[in-house]
């Protein structure tokens, strides 16, 4: 019989807690995984479970929010590093956004679970980090309007259109499917830089 993992674990273990979590919401659903099951999945006692984290809410809080901290520290430096030009920054967000979503796939729960599962507090946490993204990739279109570089006639649809279609990729993309994540990355980016104009 293989040994619980114990308290003193620390850090370590509440990232390998959040690991199998998150996995575990993505295969069988948020609503499908107990806290039992989660235990079981890292060798660790309920007890031990608890100590870590109160309840299964603060779990899904605690992935969606190191996921969607983790993306917005990546991508909005990017996004408002005026040292590049607006277009430039638009490839290489297009590039970051793909990879980090297929990267951590089973981060990105099914049924956006900062809707439906997490309290109005943790709600609002999520929707603020989205938030960030949302503005700085409109920012930066809107710049390259006022430059000549793009040719936008709604920023803000436009905005919400490329991020739409960006996140869409997650729900249809295999990485042993037809299309390498390569190819996708540069299929899309073609794609984004038709839209606005470039």
């Amino acid at each position: 019989m293989a040994r619980k993992k114990s308290l003193d674990e620390g850090p370590d273990l509440r990232v390998l807690i959040l690991e199998r979590a998150s996995e575990l919401f993505h295969e069988r659903g948020y609503s499908a995984t107990s806290i039992r099951d989660l235990a079981d999945a890292v060798g660790i006692s309920s007890s031990t479970m608890y100590h870590h984290f109160t309840n299964k809410q603060e779990v899904l809080h605690a992935i969606v929010s190191r996921f969607m901290t983790d993306f917005v520290d990546a991508t909005v430096p990017v996004l408002r590093d005026e040292s590049l030009s607006p277009g430039e920054r638009v490839r290489r967000v297009v590039r970051l956004h793909l990879e980090l979503s297929d990267d951590r796939r089973p981060e990105l729960l099914v049924g956006n679970p900062i809707r439906y599962a997490l309290d109005p507090a943790q709600q609002a946490e999520g929707i603020k980090l989205q938030t960030a993204y949302h503005d700085a990739f409109h920012d930066v279109l809107a710049e390259g309007v006022a430059a000549g570089e793009f040719r936008i006639e709604d920023v803000t649809v436009t905005t919400m259109a490329l991020l739409d279609m960006l996140n869409g990729v997650r729900e249809w993309f295999a990485p042993a499917g037809r299309l390498t994540r390569d190819v996708i990355v540069a299929q899309y980016t073609a794609l984004v830089e038709r839209l606005i104009g470039r």
